[in-house]
């Protein structure tokens, strides 16, 4: 591994400024008041060179139970803690509440530095000390962690530890380099001449000088101008390293601790976090609904109260899904690891892992909610993509690689395993739920099955008018995609712009058809003076939807031809008006309406629609009060007008 952060723990005045100093020669309290009064307030920073060429980041926290905050807005992004404890004063109230912090966040190696050992008794009171540490740490992620004792002060044991240091950074697996930028901001100064700097650990991705980053929860972009990386000025910091970022355009009050430097929409600022917490087993009492507490997470905190949505109250000791709903926004991903202290007094009280950082609210005790988290929180990577892609249905792969947090190697992995389980649908880069496309195909066809109960006369229900059966999100698309595959499985058919069940025939009834025959002789008779719509109405004394229901059909029957909402033609007598226009251009160039009234023996009030259906099927092209032929085969006017 590259790149590792170290970070200490432990009760104030224990010696842990003093123990980095002599690891690395570097002072990390920097304020006055640190200095003045001898203990650290503020997080402080230093490199460290390791025997093997590694350079590592330390995160120096403050031990004093006053600035527990500043301490957990350090200790989110280490690798490695050091735990100190001063030998003259063994375990600490604050030696016991930075462990229970790191045990929550579920930090995962650690050594233990018994300090100050120059000012010890004797060997055997080392001794007692080691075995009231090993007591204390029982049950801990550090419970079998080596303890090594160090004088700061003469230098002794401090070989053995930075070769243990080295050796535990050796078998660590590097951060993802590749993933996108996200960089949670620990400190934020102004330089004459220089702007806004803002440092922090990165946690994951590459920041480069010159690329535009998005702040958060500002929400706005900023030009990384210039990087620093432990003092000195490079192109490129990756994931693992510490990083002072020089950024154009912001003032640092923008850029509070908590703000969260990250690739463009990548992240959002959130409101309500779904997570698993777990109530620490010495809690004072068991957590009530909606408690108020305070939430730790990365370098931001705020406050927000805890909704249980599985019970009433959470004992100590016990785990249980909530929803923490905060009163400011914060920064998250999934997997992401917190801590929630007590409103007052503030003591640490529990902890847990971001199971869904794009929530919505949820009412309490629902299933779907329940059994949702139940999947996340079994740490199948897969998991958090199958949930993005059901809450939308469909999503674009480029978003899912801007905002899963994840390398494109990775991300398309997983999206491979869902592919291959039959989980979702691949369709170029758009991603579809497999749940919500057995639903909307359910959708189609009961919107088909509706339309041709209501209009059984009707070959098909229009493309347009289906497609409002699905949700508004469904893409054109992936509206497309699912009308093909029920079109192979020959659930559907589709006639130019009409969809039926392939099921279904039109088939009237025996008086629907006496009155359509009725209905057809008249336009027969009427020849190039058809009855108009209305006129129909009055004669046969029909209302307009049922007289509708039969023009649609014997026009999808070939019977008719359609000219607009009033006007239509007995097909015989458009094949007539088409063999007169080909007759027409055999001899002319072009063609006046009225020339066309005169040859059909009609009137203007039914020739202007029958020109302009003409232009319609591309036959003809209005120049000015002229129309000319455009795509009409004047030598092939004997082949029947194809009505689709």
């Amino acid at each position: 591994m590259s790149h590792v952060i170290i970070g200490t723990a432990g009760h104030v005045d224990h010696g842990k400024t003093a123990l980095i100093k002599a690891l690395t020669g570097e002072e990390t309290d920097r304020l006055h008041e640190e200095k003045e009064r001898g203990i650290s307030i503020e997080l402080g920073f230093a490199p460290f060179k390791l025997p093997s060429g590694r350079l590592a980041g330390v995160i120096d926290v403050p031990g004093h139970e006053r600035f527990i905050h500043n301490m957990l807005a350090g200790i989110g992004g280490i690798d490695i803690v050091l735990l100190v404890v001063d030998v003259t004063e063994g375990v600490m109230p604050q030696t016991r509440e930075h462990v229970e912090i790191m045990d929550l966040l579920q930090i995962e190696r650690g050594l233990v530095v018994l300090a100050k050992t120059d000012l010890a008794e004797d060997e055997d009171w080392l001794d007692l000390v080691e075995e009231e540490v090993r007591d204390a740490l029982e049950g801990t992620f550090l419970k079998e962690a080596p303890i090594y004792r160090v004088s700061a002060h003469l230098g002794t044991g401090l070989t053995e530890l930075v070769q243990a240091i080295d050796e535990m950074t050796a078998q660590m697996a590097a951060r993802d380099e590749k993933a996108p930028l996200r960089l949670p901001v620990d400190r934020v100064f102004s330089v004459a001449g220089f702007g806004t700097i803002a440092t922090g650990t990165l946690l994951a991705g590459t920041v480069r000088a010159g690329m535009t980053v998005e702040v958060l929860p500002l929400g706005r972009t900023a030009r990384v101008r210039q990087i620093q990386v432990h003092g000195s000025l490079v192109e490129t910091a990756v994931a693992g390293q510490r990083a002072a970022l020089n950024l154009s355009g912001l003032e640092k009050e923008a850029l509070p601790r908590g703000s969260v430097v990250a690739a463009p929409s990548s992240l959002e600022a959130t409101y309500l976090l779904d997570a698993k917490l777990k109530l620490v087993a010495g809690a004072a009492r068991a957590m009530k609904n909606l408690a108020r507490v305070h939430v730790y997470l990365g370098t931001g905190r705020a406050v927000g109260r805890v909704a249980l949505l599985d019970r009433d109250e959470l004992k100590p000791g016990e785990e249980a899904p909530v929803q923490l709903r905060l009163e400011r926004k914060l920064v998250a991903q999934s997997n992401d690891r917190f801590i929630i202290r007590s409103f007052s007094p503030m003591t640490t009280i529990g902890g847990g892992l971001v199971l869904d950082a794009r929530s919505t609210k949820h009412k309490r005790f629902k299933e779907d909610v329940l059994h949702r988290l139940k999947e996340l929180e079994k740490g199948d990577p897969t998991a958090p993509i199958l949930q993005r892609i059901r809450r939308e249905g469909a999503i674009a792969e480029g978003v899912l690689i801007q905002q899963a947090g994840l390398a494109p190697a990775v991300l398309q992995e997983n999206i491979t395993k869902l592919v291959e389980q039959e989980k979702i649908h691949q369709i170029g880069s758009l991603l579809i739920d497999a749940l919500a496309t057995q639903e909307w195909r359910e959708r189609l066809e009961l919107a088909l099955a509706d339309y041709h109960h209501l209009n059984h006369l009707a070959v098909g229900m229009s493309r347009a008018e289906l497609k409002n059966a699905l949700p508004r999100a469904v893409s054109a698309k992936v509206y497309d995609w699912l009308l093909s595959g029920l079109v192979e499985e020959e659930r559907v058919r589709i006639y130019d712009d009409l969809v039926s069940l392939a099921t279904h025939q039109p088939q009237p009834s025996e008086h629907e058809a006496k009155q359509m025959a009725v209905l057809t002789d008249l336009f027969k008779s009427g020849h190039f003076k058809p009855p108009t719509v209305n006129e129909i109405m009055a004669q046969l004394k029909l209302a307009r939807p049922q007289l509708e229901a039969y023009l649609v059909y014997l026009t999808q029957q070939g019977v008719l031809v359609r000219l607009d909402d009033q006007i239509a033609l007995h097909h015989e007598s458009f094949q007539k008006a088409k063999e007169e226009l080909c007759h027409h251009f055999r001899g002319k160039k072009t063609l006046a309406a009225g020339e066309f009234r005169e040859q059909l023996g009609s009137t203007r009030k039914f020739v202007v629609p029958m020109l302009e259906t003409f232009d319609r099927l591309k036959w003809t092209r209005r120049l000015g009060d002229e129309r000319v032929v455009w795509r009409l085969d004047v030598e092939n006017c004997g082949e029947e007008y194809d009505h689709g």
